[in-house]
């Protein structure tokens, strides 16, 4: 090979690479920005579902919230149980707010998934809970299950 057929060479290659790192870097800049986007409004509807179902206990707000997976695995009897269950702890009086994040996954042939998991403490008038909400890949496939100290 002649020196200039290398120089030409090493010139491609170098294009090459910073290319790929460019595109690379747009990549992950724009995957943190989604990230930070999704971790704010999973955290939005966590921090209003647990304070609407902590206060009230309502099964039907239980149901509006709960994933397709969660209403057609169990009868609308065993929530109703799950929600009486947690009415006794009485009305809401301290809520700490909900630490977690948002995840996205992505596994080849099956697609993307983004996900959502949370801890938030509560304080109750007759004792205090510790909530595992769970938000799923869209915003009507929540699933909140809640733990009790």
């Amino acid at each position: 090979m002649t020196p200039s057929a290398v120089r030409k060479f090493l010139y491609t290659l170098g294009a090459i690479t910073l290319l790929i790192i460019v595109v690379a870097s747009i990549g992950m800049g724009a995957l943190v920005y989604r990230g930070n986007a999704l971790d704010a409004e999973s955290k939005a509807f966590v921090d209003s579902a647990v304070t609407t179902l902590a206060t009230s206990w309502s099964n039907e707000q239980l149901l509006e919230r709960a994933t397709p997976e969660l209403r057609a695995s169990v009868k609308p009897e065993q929530l109703k149980s799950v929600a009486d269950a947690f009415s006794r702890l009485g009305p809401l009086l301290k809520y700490q707010g909900a630490t977690g994040q948002a995840n996205m996954s992505y596994i080849a042939g099956s697609g993307s998934s983004v996900s959502a998991s949370y801890v938030a403490t509560t304080g109750f008038r007759d004792g205090t809970a510790t909530m595992w909400p769970f938000a799923g890949p869209t915003p009507d496939e929540y699933l909140l299950p809640e733990e009790e100290e």
